[in-house]
Order: C-alpha cells, then sequence, then structure tokens
C-alpha cells in the first residue's frame, strides 16, 4: 500500500517526517487489524507527538520518558488513556510483528480513572431538526440518508460507507438486515429498523458491488465521501439549527441509537450485538442471540 494511498486513507494531508516513519505500521492497523481510519489517524498523531518529544528532550523511549512528557503536558485523563494506548500498540506491534528488541515504555505506567460521561446524544424531536437543517446542501439526499441509516442502524461511519449492494440481506424482495464488516474485521448481521428500511428503498435495488452511499453529481459523481466530509457536514447543519454539533457527530447517532433502544427495555446483551461491541461472526450469530430476537429489538427504535 502506497504511502500517498495511506494518508488519503486516514485523512492526513501531509506526512512529516516522524509520520512518514509509521507509514508500516499506520498500513497494519488498517489492513490486517482493521482499525478505522480515524483511529488511525489518532494513533499516529500521538506517536508523532511522543518522537519529536524525545527528540527535543534527548530521552530515549521508557517509562522515565513518559513520565515527564505526562508531567508537562497535564493532559486530561482521557487523554492520557489514548496516549498510553497508541504507545501500548506501538511497541508491542514492534515487538511481536516485527520481531525487534524493544520494550513497553508504558510498563508500570498507571492509568488514570476518568470516569463516566453521559452521552450528549439528540433526541428524536432535535434530529428532526437537524434533518431539516440539510435543505439548500448540493448532497441534502446523501447526507439525510446517511443521517437517518446510522440512527436506524446504530453503525460506525466507517462501517457505513464501506457498504455495498451485496451486503443486503433480503427476504421477499425487501431489505431486512445487512452484513457488516466492523472492527478486527469482524462481520456482524445488523437487522434494520424501519427507517433503516424506508432509507434503503430510496436509495433503490441493491447492486452488488456498488456502494450504497456516494455523491450524486459534480466531479465526484458515484464516489464515496470521506467521514471527514460526512462530519463537517453533519457539523454545519447542527450550527445552521441551533443545536450544539457535538451532539450531532456520526458517532452520536451510534449512541441515539443503542440509548433509545435501551429506554425502550431492550435486553444489553441484544444491544450489545446489534452495536458489535462483542466478537461475533456471521456464522456464530446464532449462539449469542436469535435472529427474531435482534428483529424485535430493532424494530422497537422510534421512525424518523
Amino acid at each position: 500500500m502506497e504511502q500517498a494511498l495511506i494518508w488519503k486513507t486516514i485523512g492526513i494531508k501531509r506526512a512529516d517526517k516522524a509520520l512518514q516513519a509509521l507509514a508500516p505500521y499506520a498500513e497494519y492497523l488498517l489492513l490486517e487489524r482493521g482499525y478505522s481510519p480515524r483511529g488511525v489517524r489518532r494513533y499516529l498523531q500521538d506517536l508523532a507527538f511522543w518522537f519529536r518529544f524525545l527528540e527535543a528532550e534527548g530521552f530515549p523511549p521508557g517509562p522515565e520518558a513518559v513520565r515527564a512528557l505526562l508531567l508537562k503536558e497535564r493532559w486530561a485523563p482521557r487523554r492520557v488513556q489514548g496516549f498510553l494506548a497508541a504507545l501500548r500498540s506501538y511497541y508491542r506491534y514492534l515487538a511481536q510483528v516485527r520481531g525487534e528488541a524493544v520494550s513497553d515504555p508504558t510498563e508500570g505506567i498507571g492509568r488514570p480513572k476518568a470516569g463516566r460521561r453521559l452521552p450528549l446524544h439528540p433526541s428524536p424531536e432535535e434530529l428532526r431538526r437537524f434533518l431539516e437543517a440539510f435543505a439548500g446542501e448540493k448532497e441534502a439526499h446523501l447526507l439525510r440518508s446517511l443521517a437517518r441509516f446510522l440512527y436506524g442502524t446504530g453503525l460506525r461511519i466507517a462501517e457505513a460507507l464501506s457498504l455495498k449492494g451485496r451486503n443486503i440481506l433480503l427476504e421477499n424482495h425487501q431489505p431486512v438486515a445487512i452484513r457488516v464488516v466492523g472492527k478486527g474485521n469482524k462481520e456482524r448481521l445488523v437487522p434494520l429498523s424501519k427507517t433503516a428500511r424506508e432509507v434503503l428503498s430510496e436509495l433503490g435495488p441493491p447492486q452488488g458491488n456498488v456502494p450504497l452511499f456516494t455523491f450524486s453529481q459534480g466531479r465526484y459523481k458515484g464516489r464515496v465521501p470521506s467521514a471527514r466530509y460526512v462530519e463537517a457536514k453533519f457539523r454545519q447543519a447542527a450550527l445552521r439549527a441551533g443545536l450544539d454539533p457535538r451532539r450531532f457527530t456520526p458517532h452520536k447517532l451510534r449512541h441515539a441509537y443503542a440509548t433509545l433502544l435501551v429506554e425502550s427495555g431492550v435486553e444489553l446483551d441484544a444491544v450489545k450485538d446489534l452495536l458489535g461491541h462483542e466478537s461475533i461472526a456471521t456464522t456464530q450469530i446464532y449462539l449469542h442471540a436469535s435472529r427474531e430476537r435482534l428483529r424485535e429489538a430493532a424494530s422497537r427504535l422510534p421512525e424518523l
């Protein structure tokens, strides 16, 4: 995988020297570990920051350097957790995949407790205002369809954008479920809510290898939008509607899906199956929850 393609995939416009050295690791995360482009970008940015710190301060990589960096930056607990996870993953890759004689610099470093934050998910009424705010956008239909589909399936944005016609399961010529490849290249079957089925019906009959969500006009017609494009457009729509844009990211629509299911009385293990939080391959789905029970759970989602 060429470096230019790697940077384009994960949304980095310009790779400095520190990032260029991480290209093989980025490829490993994307292709072998199945990480999302956003997750890979975040890991690489933390690692580049780490390398620049070591060079500037003259530290060798190790726990002493980690402690010095954390003391200097004074990050919030969640930021520290993410940074330590990036270091731990990279040095594990060097040792276990590349066979290098390196040690984990986070060894012995305490993980701070970040506490739980209440999810900032939008209400159904706010979602309707949000959808109306796409009026006037050139790709209003695409963006509105994506927003409704994310709300109606609980998919991650990368999962939704990777869907093609072959991922849709039909019964009596009607879409009833989708096969999704999530984190770690794990497959799961997601039954469709009424909202999700309506979106697919509006998009027309599924066609094999044709992506479900593509630009409808201009020079990018037929191409799949990037996650960053969708996030930016969602933010703009939320601001136009007078809503907090932090509550209308693709991931917050996933939160809304899960929260509304739980509030409707759906069992937590069924919600976990629907979200792909457990490692469930398509062939093993019946071992964790019946298809009928998952369909019932998805059907309880309020319709937009």
